[in-house]
């Protein structure tokens, strides 16, 4: 478990970090070279055996406005939810939260043909941190839960929020944010029957 300091938004190092640099500068250089269509989920070559694309699609992004706001996102989480957890666990959140998304997009949304973005696997993140925050800063977690499911449920049945497709240049797949967030669900809740068998 890794140690949360008492004032909340002091600086201090995370070994995480590393872990939310590698992912800025992979998805960075793979939009600058131009990889974009060779990394991201495409159907038909995943049904024809390119199963890696399920996760590596994840990583790249549709435009730079789209990688920017992506990695505006990531900022928030390495900032404010780092110390909740060891960088394997958050890594572990990344893998489920991705895995979910593209075996979702693949075995649900048939109408989809790509996908790409960091989104759906930051919604997981966000999950993940905003449980984990409850045991530290509890009414600060919940507020930021009970904004995660509105901001959910309101995908679900009304589709992408204003404003957010015209800014990213393409189409918003809103079950992506919730396979990832199911993700984030997951991993917390296995943490937590660990936690709890072992305590």
């Amino acid at each position: 478990m890794t140690k949360v300091s008492q004032t909340k938004f002091k600086f201090q190092y995370q070994p995480v970090y590393g872990l939310w640099l590698l992912v800025v500068i992979i998805s960075g250089v793979l939009q600058a070279g131009g990889w974009v269509n060779s990394w991201r989920y495409d159907r038909l070559r995943v049904a024809e055996g390119d199963w890696w694309l399920i996760l590596s699609g994840n990583m790249v992004h549709l435009n730079w406005s789209h990688w920017l706001l992506n990695m505006a996102g990531l900022g928030i989480v390495a900032v404010f939810f780092s110390a909740y957890a060891s960088a394997k666990q958050w890594l572990l959140v990344m893998l489920v939260s991705a895995l979910l998304i593209g075996v979702g997009v693949n075995w649900l949304d048939l109408d989809i043909r790509y996908y790409v973005g960091l989104s759906g696997v930051l919604h997981g993140l966000f999950v993940f941190g905003a449980l984990r925050e409850i045991r530290y800063y509890p009414v600060s977690g919940y507020v930021l839960l009970a904004v995660l499911v509105a901001k959910l449920v309101w995908e679900f049945f009304n589709g992408a929020l204003p404003g957010s497709e015209a800014f990213v240049g393409g189409r918003v797949l809103t079950h992506a944010h919730l396979y990832g967030a199911v993700g984030g669900l997951m991993v917390w809740l296995g943490d937590w029957v660990v936690v709890r068998i072992y305590e």
